[in-house]
């Protein structure tokens, strides 16, 4: 039988693995929403081009 400082201090472990695991999640997120907000603004830019051959 595990004593209860054992049994604690592997919750803490886990705990803090779990911890780490959502900062590295946190961290994908906003990188993907940086990468996101980037490419948009590239296509905004490309896509900004006045197309209107009529004018002289």
């Amino acid at each position: 039988m595990t004593s209860p400082m054992k049994l604690e201090g592997n919750l803490d472990s886990s705990c803090d693995g779990l911890e780490q695991k959502n900062e590295q999640m946190e961290i994908k997120c906003y990188r993907a929403k940086q990468e996101k907000t980037k490419m948009i603004e590239e296509l905004n830019l490309t896509s900004g081009v006045s197309t209107d051959y009529e004018s002289d």
